[in-house]
């Protein structure tokens, strides 16, 4: 008899390096890992969640102009003693805003979860741009990054157009990514799509023209001819008629006319000349640099207030590198374009009005290119055998970065149980005695109108920051029946002691006090005829 071979031991799994087997434990997860990404990003987003009005008044703004839209009176400021046509915002928030004003007039809370599940919205998205441009890992990565960081997560409930424009800006670039790899343009729906959602983005948001041209440059310079040729054309056939209506109503308040004055706050005082924007985008570097990008991105404490401080050499080192690895590997191209024109912009904006806002809606991007940093950062030290170290260091440093995110984000949701702050609030109060006791056509004058005009319903105006004469002139041109005076000073807002007081201190006779909030040096004066003066 022959002699059975021996039994061949089975063959013993290969062991995989850990990060495969990650990728390979994302890839069995498939949509459930984007509805949950979604969820957790809802469930953060609901755990700050302030119900009340967000204080910037660009957010009353909005409101306003969506209550015009429910009226039928398109896009107007209707909050004026003498309503006129909008042109500072381009038409889509408003627009999407107006169905929750038909269904629930007033009722800002309501729009405020609107945005939140615009905000859960965008968390897989951002994953699935960065996996295509990637991998899951790194994308899951910018994905946890991005909902958990505060800058987000405190835009995430407020009716501004920061978030829907994310939303939106990150599904116009996913879908022009992945209509590429199908070269033929009829049938292309992704194409189709990706176009559609890159103009809602310009109507939500005038810097959505940036996106427009980075996404044109990029078909041209990789050789996307017609492509290109069919975007540029259709994007400037769709941006036509908005332009046109602006430019027949002088477009006053447009930011794009904004951008380049000397100071938005004093018209008059004319246009920057070179030497100023270069004024401008050294101060703005500085600014941005040293205070608002390291408080955003590393929200371990106070911001250190100098531009040579270890955050911003850290960042300034991490954007060259980044920049050189997608020009060495030729790739990620489109976002560094689009990052680099969005960053440019943000530099020449007026300093006045420098914040994180600004860079809400390109911080997923962003973060995309610092997760790139420290994988390249993990492969030069595993190269030198030290692949152990680099995955600790950049592992412990991930836990630490979303730790303290979670633990900054936790004072969000302290300030959503809170009250508003004490000047705020009083002037809350002032807006609820004014729609109390006030007839529906009583004109205010006041600092902050919007804000004002959605609390108290009634026609509001900034008084003109200009000497008493003229203060009192635009007073009766306005026909104004009563003038707020608020404790905003303390919240960055100068104009009422340097303007509004001295001119009641000096027309004394115009003005009679109609409520005061007691202890708060917040009052309500109605401002008096020149008739009713003996």
């Amino acid at each position: 008899m022959k002699a059975r071979p021996p039994k061949k031991a089975p063959a013993q799994p290969v062991a995989l390096p850990l990060l495969q087997r990650l990728d390979q434990q994302l890839v069995g997860l498939g949509w459930r890992l984007l509805l949950g990404l979604g969820l957790l990003a809802f469930l953060l987003a609901a755990w700050t969640f302030d119900p009340k009005l967000a204080l910037s008044g660009d957010n009353t703004e909005f409101m306003t102009l969506a209550r015009s839209l429910v009226q039928g009176q398109g896009l107007s400021y209707i909050s004026l003693p003498e309503p006129k046509p909008a042109t500072k915002y381009p038409f889509g928030f408003p627009l999407m805003l107006a169905p929750l004003q038909w269904l629930a007039p007033g009722n800002y809370a309501a729009m405020n979860w609107l945005v939140v599940l615009f905000f859960a919205g965008s968390i897989p998205l951002v994953y699935l741009l960065a996996r295509d441009e990637w991998g899951r890992l790194p994308a899951l990565v910018v994905a946890l990054w991005s909902a958990t960081l505060p800058a987000l997560l405190d835009f995430s409930h407020q009716v501004m157009s920061e978030i829907p424009y994310l939303l939106f800006s990150l599904l116009a670039l996913w879908l022009i990514t992945r209509s590429l790899k199908h070269p033929q343009l009829r049938g292309n729906y992704w194409f189709i799509g990706g176009f559609a959602c890159l103009m809602w983005a310009y109507y939500l948001r005038g810097v959505g023209l940036v996106l427009v041209v980075a996404v044109f440059l990029y078909l041209l310079l990789s050789r996307h001819y017609r492509h290109a040729l069919i975007l540029g054309g259709g994007a400037f056939l769709l941006a036509l008629p908005w332009s046109l209506r602006n430019r027949a109503l002088g477009d006053e308040g447009s930011y794009f006319k904004q951008l380049l004055m000397v100071n938005p706050y004093y018209p008059e005082r004319g246009t920057l000349d070179l030497v100023g924007l270069l004024a401008r985008i050294k101060e703005n570097s500085g600014v941005y640099l040293a205070y608002i990008v390291p408080d955003m991105f590393l929200p371990v404490g106070d911001s250190p207030g100098t531009i040579l401080n270890l955050c911003s050499v850290i960042l300034l080192a991490t954007a060259i590198w980044a920049v050189a690895i997608c020009f060495r590997q030729q790739r990620h191209l489109l976002l560094l374009l689009y990052a680099t024109l969005y960053l440019g912009t943000v530099l020449v904006w007026p300093e006045q009005w420098a914040a994180d806002r600004f860079l809400v809606p390109i911080v997923p991007v962003l973060l995309f290119f610092v997760v790139l940093v420290g994988a390249a950062l993990y492969q030069w030290l595993a190269q030198r055998g030290l692949g152990a170290v680099g995955k600790g260091s950049l592992g412990g440093a991930l836990v630490l970065v979303l730790t303290f995110n979670l633990a900054r984000s936790s004072k969000l949701d302290q300030a959503g149980e809170a009250d508003y702050r004490p000047a705020w609030k009083n002037y809350y109060e002032a807006g609820l005695w004014l729609k109390a006791n006030t007839p529906r056509e009583a004109v205010i004058s006041c600092r902050k109108d919007y804000w004002l005009y959605i609390v108290a319903d009634r026609p509001c105006m900034v008084y003109p920051f200009k000497e008493p004469e003229e203060v009192i002139a635009s007073l009766e041109e306005q026909g104004v029946d009563y003038v707020v005076v608020d404790q905003l000073v303390q919240e960055g807002y100068n104009s009422t002691p340097k303007f509004l007081i001295p001119a009641i201190e000096k027309y004394p006779e115009r003005f009679e006090l109609a409520w005061e909030q007691p202890g708060s040096y917040t009052f309500i004066f109605r401002f008096l005829p020149k008739s009713w003066i003996q």
